[in-house]
């Protein structure tokens, strides 16, 4: 018995050591949204975040934003001997992750792309190519930072940019530049503009730039950096820590990461929430339904946007509002909850200002100015739909992206169209037959009289006599007076109904409207009844019988 109680005492006593509990130790580094995650290379995450941050400040001025934010975390594992993720950074459950040492550089050439979608509409193709390649060549130490020399690959995209920020005259109006492109300028107007040069001689020293060869470094001031003041330091479990890498590697090795994830949920606190996200991803990798996972990590006490919206896909608005409201609560940069939050309502006006949010959140999303400008038109507001399918343009991708929506777009407009045509032939029709009974039945009327006194019956009671509304149906409609032309005593109605049909209507006695004479600014709403007998010398549809402004 001795013998196994000295051993019993010894393994206590391995375990209880700094030794052994020094591999389940992590020390994690974050300023703002990056977040660096090491167990033995502090000086190297500082060194790294230090990089990221000045990253953040330098895009951030030339953006005119302060405080340049991420759409989703970044997160940096550095591990001894590791190797990097073979694309950089890689999305997965809400945060850009990268697994790599503190040997090899940082891809900052991604990070600036990263951040650069998360706060612009799309922008010009040479310039969401060139900018992220210029950011590549940042060095920091502390706040003396440095850029434009080669990237691995230069080219015309490139060099352009590294123009702009390092030939002095150019680089003070460098942020001009960028920040016309994100109000959405026309990139050549935008040279013109910020650096007064005829784009085309700018075009040319730029294809000098490059065919030079030799690109000195620029100098520059950047974010004043204190470490121990300005980044957050604390520890986190080695159990939340293996989901990180095993979501930066989930593709490449899902047995793996399901061990990963496993082992987080038996941890239990956030890194079972962790956990339960990873089991998320990886159903969706294998295609299977994620949704229980979603609804576990939140019981758990997730405070992730991704899990609120993985656990409303598929549920009722009565169910899935809640949890879609709760996402946009947690992160309200991201659009995903406001777009499903329209997809759920019921009033067409509700989803259309929920469109319109989700539109202004990212406006790089296609799928969104689509869904926005088929509302519009639906809602009868065609020149404003119109508007909106150039910005699903703009917001495309790739040109063939773009040349498929420019045929949508004018699909839709031409089926706007026919839709109105068809429903003004309708309308005339109707009017047509109307008129046709009306007189069909006076004719009928008249050849009866007349039998009747050829028959010396011109003493019996008259026949029924039909009333005008049943000879001349009556109509409604609620529409937008847009214009009202003053015809002495009456006035002619310019409307536009819900469809987006413009009709004319004549309204007797117009002094008790109150409406000025000419194009309503703005339009008002009526609900309107009207006897469908146009006028030809007039150019009306009917006449009003009875009109309530709303």
């Amino acid at each position: 018995m001795l013998p196994r109680l000295r051993a019993l005492l010894l393994f206590g006593f391995v375990l209880s050591t700094p030794v052994a509990l020094a591999k389940d130790k992590w020390t994690e580094l974050n300023i703002g949204p990056f977040y660096i995650d090491t167990q033995d290379d502090v000086a190297a995450a500082r060194n790294d975040l230090t990089q990221l941050e000045q990253v953040r400040w330098v895009l951030g001025g030339l953006l005119e934003s302060k405080d340049l934010p991420s759409l989703w975390p970044i997160r940096v594992l550095l591990l001894k001997n590791a190797k990097t993720n073979p694309n950089g950074f890689v999305l997965q459950q809400g945060r850009w992750l990268l697994v790599t040492s503190s040997e090899r550089p940082l891809p900052l050439g991604q990070v600036a792309l990263i951040l650069l979608q998360a706060n612009t509409q799309r922008l010009p193709p040479e310039v969401e190519a060139g900018l992220p390649a210029l950011f590549s060549t940042i060095e920091a130490h502390g706040a003396h930072v440095t850029w434009g020399t080669a990237p691995a690959h230069p080219d015309l995209n490139w060099a352009r940019m590294q123009l702009f920020a390092t030939k002095w005259e150019y680089s003070l109006s460098f942020h001009i530049f960028l920040a016309a492109l994100k109000s959405g300028t026309d990139m050549r107007a935008a040279e013109r503009n910020a650096f007064g040069q005829d784009p085309a001689v700018l075009e040319r020293e730029v294809a000098a730039n490059l065919a030079k060869g030799n690109w000195p470094p620029t100098t520059f001031s950047g974010r004043p950096l204190d470490p121990k003041r300005d980044f957050g330091e604390h520890e986190i479990d080695d159990a939340s820590a293996q989901v990180y890498i095993a979501n930066a590697n989930l593709e490449s090795n899902p047995d793996a990461a399901e061990d990963a994830y496993k082992a987080a949920i038996a941890a239990g606190g956030r890194a079972a929430v962790l956990g339960y996200d990873g089991m998320a991803g990886l159903a969706e990798l294998r295609h299977q339904n994620p949704k229980e996972w979603y609804d576990h990590a939140i019981k758990a006490g997730s405070h992730d946007a991704i899990d609120f919206v993985g656990a409303a896909q598929g549920l009722n608005e009565t169910q899935g509002l809640p949890l879609l409201k709760q996402a946009e609560a947690l992160n309200p940069m991201w659009a995903e909850p406001v777009f499903e939050q329209a997809n759920l309502a019921a009033d067409d006006h509700e989803r259309l200002d929920l469109l319109k949010k989700a539109t202004r959140l990212d406006p790089r999303d296609t799928e969104y100015w689509v869904a926005l400008a088929q509302l519009q038109t639906t809602l009868g507001d065609a020149a404003i739909a119109q508007s909106s399918w150039v910005r699903a343009e703009d917001s495309a991708a790739t040109p063939a992206e773009r040349d498929r929506l420019h045929q949508e777009r004018v699909q839709s407009e031409q089926d706007r169209l026919d839709a109105a045509e068809a429903a003004a032939k309708r309308e005339r029709e109707a009017v047509h037959q109307d008129d046709q009974r009306a007189q069909d039945a006076e004719a009928a009327r008249i050849r009866a009289a007349e039998e009747r006194a050829n028959k010396g019956k011109n003493d019996a009671p008259p026949g029924e006599v039909l009333p005008w509304s049943a000879v001349v149906p009556e109509k409604h409609l609620t529409g937008r007076i847009t214009a009202v032309d003053c015809l002495g005593s009456n006035a002619r109605l310019e409307v536009q109904d819900r469809a987006g049909k413009q009709i004319s209507l004549l309204l007797k006695d117009a002094a008790s409207l109150g409406l000025p004479c000419g194009p309503q600014k703005p339009a008002r709403t009526a609900s309107i009844s009207y006897s469908a007998a146009p006028n030809d010398r007039l150019q009306t549809a009917g006449q009003v019988t009875s009109l309530k402004i709303q």
